[in-house]
């Protein structure tokens, strides 16, 4: 991942339409499972700027342990003081087993070519007790891909099937999946097909402050989404995929 984008994580994650929307998401799939919300220890695998770890932390009470690879990523996160902080590389975690009744890993594994991501799978089912949560999202539909997909080293964008079989042979159980920010998808295509190929918007990142209006309309169109999904709705594609999984 490019400098900027850490710099734009820690600047806007707080804020941002597409940062509160997928939180509010996130909570939406977690809300009806009873273990999810009692005091866990937590893995935040990937952390990147921090605020998911402090956000986790604070929300649901959870003893969060953040770790990443990168050197910016571990700067970020130390301005946030984040308690338990580790440089780790989610391929070879320096835990022992059994050791979280939660795993999370949000925007990272996008990163790994399919045999380093079934190498992570598996290590956090090394590290996860039995009956333990995985929470992953990441980016969706290879047709997606775009400058956003080089700034943030995207080796692989994964059909929420896909995913979901990749997850369920590492030795997981799948208790909630969907693909998210759909409604906004058609936006997302025409900027990633239409204007960069002309070269409109090429320079500029998706991890950005937005004015405030736009802001708020995209925030409210996720809020639509995440009142769909709560209704039964199957949301058909997306730009990202979430998946709340558990250890068998």
């Amino acid at each position: 991942m490019k400098a900027s984008e850490y710099s734009g994580l820690y600047e806007n994650e707080e804020t941002l339409w597409w940062f509160v929307g997928m939180r509010r998401l996130v909570d939406l799939l977690l809300a009806d499972l009873p273990t999810a919300h009692a005091p866990l220890r937590a893995l935040d695998a990937g952390c990147g700027a921090g605020y998911n770890a402090l956000d986790l932390a604070r929300r649901y009470n959870w003893e969060v342990f953040p770790c990443d690879y990168s050197p910016l990523a571990l700067g970020f996160s130390a301005k946030r003081r984040l308690p338990r902080l580790a440089a780790a590389d989610i391929e070879r975690l320096p835990y022992a087993d059994a050791s979280f009744d939660c795993v999370t890993c949000f925007d990272v594994l996008y990163m790994f070519v399919e045999s380093r991501l079934d190498v992570a799978l598996r290590e956090f089912h090394r590290v996860l007790r039995p009956g333990g949560l995985l929470i992953t999202r990441m980016s969706a539909l290879e047709i997606l891909r775009g400058h956003h997909s080089e700034l943030n080293g995207e080796a692989r964008r994964y059909t929420l099937p896909e995913l979901s079989e990749r997850l369920t042979r590492a030795g997981f159980k799948i208790e909630r999946a969907t693909y998210a920010n759909t409604l906004l998808l058609p936006l997302a295509l025409l900027k990633r097909r239409v204007l960069e190929p002309l070269g409109i918007g090429r320079e500029s990142s998706d991890v950005a402050p937005a004015p405030s209006w736009i802001n708020r309309a995209f925030l409210c169109a996720m809020d639509v989404e995440r009142s769909m999904i709560a209704a039964g709705w199957k949301m058909p594609f997306g730009t990202s995929t979430v998946i709340v999984s558990r250890m068998t």
